[in-house]
């Protein structure tokens, strides 16, 4: 049973499929700059979105920190993978 909404936009259905990828890729963003597990951040990384247009603006600090722990992270792959998706 749903509820009937009078806005002109309706919410995100629980199973859309933009939405669910938006809410991942926003705390996929969070885990990778709070969790300094090195298999963490490598398994994310590859599927993170690295620009900030694809967050809101107040993720859009969050996307630099991503960016620059990649950039300065002692592990080459990570290094080298945010170069290929910063470019990309």
């Amino acid at each position: 049973m749903r509820a009937e909404t009078s806005s002109t936009e309706s919410p995100a259905e629980p199973d859309d499929p933009s939405a669910l990828m938006r809410e991942w890729h926003q705390a996929a963003l969070r885990e990778f700059v709070s969790n300094e597990h090195l298999d963490v951040r490598r398994c994310i990384l590859p599927v993170l979105p690295l620009w900030r247009s694809a967050y809101p603006p107040e993720l859009h600090d969050l996307v630099d920190a991503a960016v620059s722990i990649a950039r300065s992270h002692p592990d080459g792959y990570i290094r080298h993978r945010v170069e290929l998706q910063v470019r990309g």
